[in-house]
């Protein structure tokens, strides 16, 4: 009987590798979905190198095809079609690039007879906590609500995204302007009028002199500047690939002003998202979190959540899980705590979900509203600065000249 090596999720949470005898992959599957756990990743043990070795993430589906593809995939099922042949369809249509391919993949890997989840964890392009929601809607026998769920979940997170992208974008935008427009005027206007002031029989204005001595350092600098910035990239990309340095960061961010706010804010929604949504899906509490973890963007609240976890599993509350991780706000661990209390800790989760996102619509609408007319100013200002010591400039040769 050949042997099978194997990655599964706990039904207390965590992942969890090991190798088993079985007839098949189908068979082998089944024995671990029959101890209670879900299969993420079945191969013959001679493949075992080539499981272990596989780049994850590497080949993540983008938000957006994520978002349609489980949308076709909630209404197909909705409306009764069986899975392999939802996959089919969507499979059909190759306009729609991604979406298909993974449709493709998914239909080959249904019709060997792997199951709908195993053949998502396989694909390397699906986050860990939508193919727990999946496995949850196999076991449960209702596949189309499980979709329903993930499409509610991922267009939810795809929103907050869009929102902080649409309040970036504007003083972004501004930004680049602005220096675009200084490089220019003192890269390529100011210094023409070295020339024009060496014919003053008095001192230039202090305005110009200040712009021209501005002009000779941007000249001089930029490239050196411009190289060290690289370095700085290239430095801070390798020393990312150290967890402690990674994790440090991560902690350094969130003691920025505000913005550390904001950013524990979106990580502590997702989170509570995910979690209520799983829990209601009927997935355990670690195994949810263990979902979530995988799923956070913060290194240093990714690691207060897997301190959570293992809290949870050795049968500490969730509350005071959280509370020790220091991994949410005061007001979604009291929401938490009143869950527990009334056994009602899903819909809480979900409460707690929406004042968040409520909080950081109106704090990026404010942000919006602040920064635009700001930025607008700042680089008016600073362009009508040196507009007018330019044109003073002219004005003073014209004078010399009549």
């Amino acid at each position: 009987m050949p042997r099978f090596r194997y990655r599964a999720l706990r039904a207390t949470g965590g992942e969890f590798e090991g190798e088993l005898l079985a007839a098949d992959e189908h068979e082998a599957a089944s024995h671990l979905q029959d101890e209670g756990s879900y299969p993420l990743e079945i191969a013959p043990a001679r493949a075992a190198a080539r499981v272990a070795t596989r780049p994850r993430g590497s080949r993540t589906i983008p938000s957006r095809e994520l978002m349609l593809f489980t949308r076709q995939m909630a209404a197909l099922l909705g409306a009764g079609v069986a899975p392999d042949r939802a996959l089919s369809l969507i499979a059909e249509d190759r306009t729609q690039g991604r979406r298909a391919r993974l449709a493709v993949a998914l239909h080959a890997s249904v019709e060997r007879g792997e199951s709908l989840s195993r053949a998502l964890a396989a694909s390397g392009a699906i986050p860990q906590h939508y193919v727990a929601l999946v496995a949850a809607g196999e076991a449960q026998g209702d596949l189309g609500v499980a979709f329903e769920r993930l499409a509610a979940l991922v267009e939810r997170n795809r929103a907050i995204g869009q929102s902080l992208v649409n309040a970036l974008i504007y003083p972004a935008s501004v930004l680049v302007v602005a220096c675009l427009s200084i490089s220019f005027l003192l890269g390529f206007v100011v210094p023409r009028f070295s020339a024009l002031v060496e014919g003053f029989r008095a001192a230039p204005p202090l305005s110009l002199r200040f712009l021209l001595a501005l002009a000779t350092v941007f000249q001089d600098g930029s490239l050196p500047a411009l190289v060290l910035a690289f370095a700085a990239v290239v430095w801070f990309a390798a020393r990312r690939r150290d967890p402690a340095f990674r994790v440090a960061s991560a902690r350094r961010l969130l003691a920025l002003p505000h913005v550390g706010a904001l950013l524990a804010k979106v990580e502590s929604e997702r989170m509570t998202l995910l979690v209520g949504t799983m829990i209601e899906a009927g997935v355990a509490l670690p195994a949810a979190l263990a979902a979530a973890r995988a799923a956070a963007g913060n290194s240093a609240l990714a690691l207060g959540l897997a301190e959570a976890e293992r809290a949870v599993e050795r049968g500490e509350r969730l509350t005071r899980a959280l509370a020790a991780a220091d991994a949410v706000p005061a007001l979604t661990l009291e929401l938490v705590r009143v869950g527990e209390e009334t056994g009602e800790l899903p819909a809480m989760l979900l409460k707690a979900s929406d004042i968040l996102r409520r909080e950081i619509e109106a704090t990026a609408g404010q942000w919006i509203a602040l920064v635009a007319p700001v930025s607008l100013v700042v680089l008016g200002l600073i362009v009508g600065l040196i507009a007018l010591a330019l044109f003073g400039t002219v004005l003073d040769a014209y004078d010399i000249a009549s």
